[in-house]
């Protein structure tokens, strides 16, 4: 794949945010909408799998005990960050707890 010059990329962008404009405009004729959607993990049976009590869960992700309580009794859902960190710990728990582990010896050593 060749690098774009300044000015392709300029070009590129302005192309970008005219077809945005028109798609917000109410004309989708030369807009491509790509829409994504990030399945919520079942954090109940996902903290048994890791073997974790909810406030161990919960400090490891960084959230507040009562909002995973809460994902877990369905009165809530993850979003943002949260639902796609939690989708990647269900698909490599491994890798992402090696990863919280690291960074938990780091922020301890700081």
């Amino acid at each position: 794949m060749s690098k774009k010059t300044a000015e392709q990329a300029s070009a590129d962008l302005a192309e970008s945010l005219e077809q945005a404009l028109k798609w917000f405009q109410g004309d989708a004729s030369e807009v491509k909408v790509h829409r994504f959607t990030v399945e919520v993990p079942d954090i109940l049976e996902l903290r048994r799998r890791l073997d974790l009590t909810q406030e161990a869960l919960a400090a490891k992700i960084g959230v507040p005990v009562g909002t995973l309580r809460n994902w877990e009794q369905g009165r809530r859902y993850p979003t943002g960050p949260a639902r796609v960190l939690l989708n990647v710990l269900s698909r490599e728990p491994e890798t992402v707890m090696a990863a919280i582990a690291a960074s938990e010896t780091v922020e301890a050593a700081e």
